[in-house]
């Protein structure tokens, strides 16, 4: 994934800002020729923002899984929105994530784990949007979903 943008500074010097992620996960911010390795701040999902310094314009390169916005002087490029730090999601969000992921697979198998990813990427996106305890009582709730639920089917089998 690249993306590409001109950015003026205050003498009406542009400069080019380029996004490029690698094949295995490493990723690059490219500012007028310079490379500058960039890191995710989670371990389950790709998130950074990247501070770049150019003669009067602040410009950050906000990534967020396969989203890439540039913000210059606090304001987005493509909508105009302001920008907002991203936050750190909380490490509780991401062991509760996993541990549903386990449980799920280990109850009900593969349409367990495939329902513990979809409600794990809703929790994400509500904990990104300031949300986390509607992202903990989710994941609590699944948590006891996928263990009721395994534990009905089990037993509804071994009656069987």
């Amino acid at each position: 994934m690249n993306k590409e943008w001109m950015v003026a500074d205050s003498m009406g010097n542009n400069h080019q800002i380029s996004f490029r992620k690698g094949a295995f996960g490493g990723a690059k911010c490219i500012v007028d020729g310079d490379t500058y390795k960039m890191k995710s701040k989670n371990w389950v999902i790709w998130m950074a923002d990247h501070q770049i310094s150019i003669p009067g314009a602040e410009c950050n390169l906000v990534v967020i899984g396969n989203k890439v916005r540039l913000a210059v002087n606090g304001t987005y490029l493509e909508d105009g929105t302001p920008y907002e730090p991203i936050r750190n999601i909380p490490v509780y969000i991401n062991v509760l994530t996993l541990l549903n992921l386990i449980i799920g697979y280990f109850m009900l198998g593969l349409l367990g784990a495939v329902v513990a990813v979809l409600v794990d990427l809703l929790t994400y996106k509500m904990s990104l949007s300031k949300k986390g305890n509607v992202a903990l009582i989710l994941q609590i709730a699944l948590m006891v979903v996928l263990i009721v639920g395994g534990l009905a089917i089990q037993s509804a089998l071994g009656n069987i």
